[in-house]
This record gives C-alpha cells, sequence and structure tokens, in this order.
C-alpha cells in the first residue's frame, strides 16, 4: 500500500502493478479499484443504519451502468437521480431500475416525450420530473396527455444564501421562500396529468465546495443553519396547504452526513463520494473515504532529462477546471506551461525517478463521472487483476455530453 499523506490518499497498488495491469490496454484508459469503490459505498450504508432515510445514486456522477446497479443491490440505497431521459429507458430495460427522478428540469418536446414514453412501457416504473416554471408543468402536461399517462413532479428550491453580499451556491431555480413554493405547488393542481410529490434542495455551497480556504470553511459554517431552517419552513408550509412532501431530497457527497441530521429529509442524493475525486480531498466529511477511479497515462516520449511526454490525458472539469493530479510515480507534475493536453501531456520528474518509453503514469481526475465521456469502458481491479471491464454511458451508447 502506498500513502500519500500530503493529498489524503491511499493506494493499494504501486507503479510496478500499474505496468503490469495495463501492458497491453490501450491508454489513457480508467481504472478502478472496486475494493475502494465497495468502501465507500459501505460508508454511505453505515451512514444511513439507524434513519429512515435513503440514498439516491446520481448517475451523473457515475456513468457506469453496472456500478450503478451494484450499488442499488445494497441496502438503504433506493432509486437513481438521472440527468438526462435516455437513461431511463436503458437502465430499466437493462437492469430492471424502476425509481428515477429526471434531476434536471427539460424544455424540449422530444425529451418529454421520451421520459413519458418510459412509463407508459412500463407502469410499475416510479418517474417523477424536477420543475420550478410553469412552461415546465405545460409541456409535460401536453406529453402525458398525449400518452394518457398521470407524472409526478418535483419542485426545485434554491438552497443557496447570500453571504459577504455574493449568492453562495447554485443559481437555478427562482423559488426560495415558503409562500413561492406553495404558491408554485398550487399550480401544479391545474394539470390533472401532473401531481405533487415532493421537493428537492441542492446546497451546492457545501456538497460541491472545497474546504482548503478559512473564507469557504466560515461560508459553509454559515449556510448549514439557513438551509436546515430554510427547507423545513418548506415543508411544514407545504404540509400545511395539504401538499404532502412524499419525497424530500437534498445534498450530495460533500453535504451527506450533515443532511442525515436534518428531520424532514427524505432521501440524499449522492454519487461523487463512491469515486472520491481529488477535488473532495478537502473534504472533512470525506475523509475516510479512500480514492477508487484513476487514468492511466502512457510514456510516448522522453524530451529531454527529468521530463516525459505522455499521450493524451487533458480531461479537465468543468465549471472550476481542475486538472487531473498525477499520483504516481510520486513526486511528478504536469509541466506548468503547457497542463495536461489533449494530445499531449509533458510531465516533470520527480528527483530520482527514471521513465522509460511504454511505462505508466496514473493519475486521479478532479472530478467523478464527467471524464468518463472520455472512455468507452472502465478495468475494474481487485486482487491485484482486472476483474472486469464496465461499459461506460458513452461505451453502450447512452447520451451524457
Amino acid at each position: 500500500m502506498v500513502t500519500n499523506t500530503s493529498s489524503n490518499q491511499i493506494l493499494k497498488y504501486t507503479l510496478e502493478d500499474f505496468n503490469r495491469l495495463l501492458e497491453n490496454e490501450p491508454c489513457p484508459c480508467a481504472v478502478l479499484d472496486l475494493e475502494a469503490f465497495d468502501h465507500n459505498l459501505g460508508l454511505f450504508e453505515k451512514g444511513l443504519e439507524g434513519t429512515s432515510k435513503t440514498m439516491r445514486i446520481g448517475t451523473k456522477s457515475l456513468r457506469v451502468p453496472a456500478l450503478i446497479d451494484r450499488c442499488l443491490k445494497r441496502p438503504g440505497i433506493k432509486g437513481v437521480f438521472v440527468y438526462h431521459p435516455n437513461e431511463i429507458a436503458y437502465l430499466h430495460d437493462q437492469y430492471g431500475i424502476d425509481d428515477f427522478i429526471v434531476a434536471y428540469p427539460i424544455a424540449g418536446k422530444q425529451e418529454a416525450e421520451t421520459c413519458i414514453a418510459a412509463v407508459k412501457s412500463d407502469p410499475g416504473i416510479k418517474l417523477a420530473m424536477v420543475v420550478d416554471a410553469i412552461e415546465h408543468l405545460q409541456l409535460l402536461q401536453v406529453a402525458a396527455t398525449a400518452a394518457d399517462v398521470e407524472i409526478g413532479v418535483i419542485v426545485d428550491v434554491d438552497m443557496g444564501i447570500n453571504f459577504m453580499g455574493v449568492h453562495a451556491g447554485v443559481l437555478r431555480t427562482p423559488l426560495r421562500e415558503p409562500g413561492e413554493v406553495v404558491a408554485f405547488a398550487k399550480r401544479i393542481k391545474e394539470f390533472d396529468r401532473l401531481s405533487f410529490k415532493g421537493i428537492l434542495g441542492y446546497e451546492g455551497q457545501e456538497a460541491g465546495i472545497r474546504e482548503d480556504s478559512f473564507i469557504m470553511r466560515r461560508m459553509k459554517k454559515a449556510s448549514r443553519p439557513v438551509v436546515i431552517a430554510r427547507r423545513a419552513a418548506v415543508v411544514t408550509s407545504l404540509e400545511s396547504e395539504g401538499f404532502h412532501c412524499e419525497i424530500v431530497n437534498a445534498g450530495g457527497s460533500g453535504s451527506f452526513r450533515d443532511n442525515l441530521k436534518e428531520a424532514c429529509v427524505t432521501e440524499i442524493a449522492a454519487g461523487s463520494g463512491l469515486f472520491k475525486p481529488h477535488s473532495f480531498d478537502p473534504f472533512k466529511n470525506l475523509e475516510d473515504y479512500w480514492p477508487a477511479m484513476f487514468m492511466a497515462l502512457r510514456v510516448v516520449r522522453r524530451p529531454s532529462p527529468g521530463v516525459v511526454t505522455a499521450f493524451s490525458g487533458g480531461f479537465v472539469s468543468s465549471g472550476d477546471r481542475l486538472p487531473p493530479k498525477i499520483v504516481l510515480p510520486v513526486g511528478c507534475s504536469a509541466r506548468k506551461l503547457e497542463g495536461f493536453g489533449e494530445v499531449q501531456t509533458p510531465v516533470i520528474l520527480g528527483r530520482g525517478t527514471e521513465l522509460k518509453i511504454g511505462d505508466i503514469i496514473v493519475c486521479r481526475l478532479a472530478k467523478g463521472g464527467e471524464p468518463l465521456e472520455r472512455f468507452t469502458e472502465v478495468l475494474a481491479v481487485s486482487g491485484g487483476e482486472i476483474v472486469a471491464r464496465y461499459p461506460t454511458y458513452r461505451g453502450v451508447g447512452v447520451w451524457g455530453g
């Protein structure tokens, strides 16, 4: 086992192990430490024990159908949080998954019909669509009427806060105050094919923000009581008006343990913590989770002493634009003037490190599922051997771009 305390990561495999395992594999490739994945899955399960809450898998953070299915076979983990309508039919037909929330509103006729068609094909499917505008309701009403089905809707509630004069959190829904949410829920009654199922509230300023600065830690501390009070107030207001919240969905991997303490929350969406990408290293709530997903690059050039060049590797995350991080060989780093590139990545070798053409460089990615859009499969390693090849969404043709 290799332990790098500077980045809080635990690697069971050495560089020699990776070179042996990937000797005949095309690179770059995605490599999953299956034992680390199961360790992280077990930590989520342990957190759920003794509560009435369940965990819903955020598919965008995995994008590997077999791993999504692996999670749903465990107690306490129920349903999926999909980000594109095409996922519904595939996951249902191939894996028998029947509990879906489409986590982001849709505004196109084709997407609406795709969702409705899944329900029409199997009335046993539980499907709820996230909404926050009348236009969303109108679109779903037309599609549901044409197919002669009913569909559930979940109202998205803003969980952002004002911190030092800036909106901290995601900017997506206009519904924030309890009165606004109740007023919108009343409008749902105008659409006879739609039924109110509950609310979604994602506190991105807690679940997705790193804790590696004083100001971010202060912001998170300020956010928690505000989010708890607002979510509870929204649920109380809805219930008092006759709107039962069957689902109160909250958080993500970064706020999972905090969300467990909220009385009104029924389920927590999470996914990235299962891979623990390096952007999650500063999260105290995830300190005991292990890195599970890696990218392997192959050395193809040696342009000068102390420098090698690997093929490809420039899979930079959206939003914060964080690049991958080299973890093996220890002490190596991408050349700052070039960084990780689409076709090549120059690597500055650490003191005493020598690599030859054909050798492997192991990296961690900054985000969970997003970089897997670049790969058609994931090599699952357990007990020092490749034990499975899991196709990604890209590999099976499910839209994920």
